[in-house]
């Protein structure tokens, strides 16, 4: 899970920075934390970067918690939002917002440990993955992690989330046999299968996706593959 906290005062980022992975320790589950100083660093940092949890800060200069949060919501109804402020006088704001919870300073590590273990119980980790062979060794990837698989010659590249991409010995076919029935995988165009939990948007029959990748959807199949996608998307806000 990837957690961003963005907080200018640094003493509280370095403070829920510990708890998260002590708390991520505790659980064995993997926890990713990233700080940002400023409501505008972490815009910028969502061109390139994608969050399952945010915790933000309300009170900050330039721009604060309330207006990053809008922000942030143009871009994503699906991230868990946890507002944290030393008042308690905003939470209209925070709820309008579809915050998930709302932690008040100074937060104690019983405090974030119940709003983590509330937020994996809405969302069980996704441990669903398949095994490839690479050289002489097997390795499993989670199908979450991957971004988009396309056909080269005999070989199919599977493009993950971590920038890595693995070349093996596969049809498009067998790929989304191995997958089963997850409903995250489309095939949008002959050799291109791609996650759609990973899309930014569609537009003119293409898709952009957050990894800043291009894909044509098959011209005689763009109002299907794009109904298809906006369900997904609705379904899964």
């Amino acid at each position: 899970m990837r957690i961003a906290v963005i907080d200018d005062e640094s003493i509280f980022r370095m403070q829920l920075q510990m708890m998260v992975e002590k708390i991520a320790a505790e659980k064995e589950i993997h926890m990713e934390v990233e700080g940002f100083a400023s409501g505008q660093e972490f815009i910028e940092g969502l061109s390139n970067r994608r969050y399952d949890i945010v915790f933000m800060d309300i009170f900050m200069p330039d721009m604060d918690g309330i207006a990053t949060a809008k922000r942030l919501r143009d871009l994503t109804e699906r991230t868990f939002l946890i507002f944290m402020t030393a008042s308690e006088g905003h939470y209209p704001d925070a709820f309008s917002l579809h915050a998930f919870d709302y932690v008040t300073k100074p937060f104690t590590l019983q405090r974030i440990k119940q709003v983590l273990d509330e937020i994996i119980e809405h969302t069980p980790m996704d441990e669903a993955f398949i095994k490839i062979t690479v050289g002489a060794l097997e390795e499993k990837i989670h199908l979450k992690d991957i971004i988009s698989v396309t056909t080269d010659g005999h070989y199919l590249e599977i493009n993950r989330a971590d920038g890595v991409t693995n070349r093996v010995r596969l049809t498009s076919g067998e790929f989304l046999k191995m997958a089963g029935d997850d409903k995250r995988f489309i095939m949008v165009n002959r050799g291109i299968i791609i996650n759609m939990d990973y899309i930014d948007y569609v537009d003119s029959g293409d898709i952009y996706m957050d990894d800043k990748t291009i894909f044509p959807i098959s011209a005689r199949k763009i109002a299907e593959i794009s109904q298809q996608i906006k369900d997904y998307q609705f379904s899964n806000r």
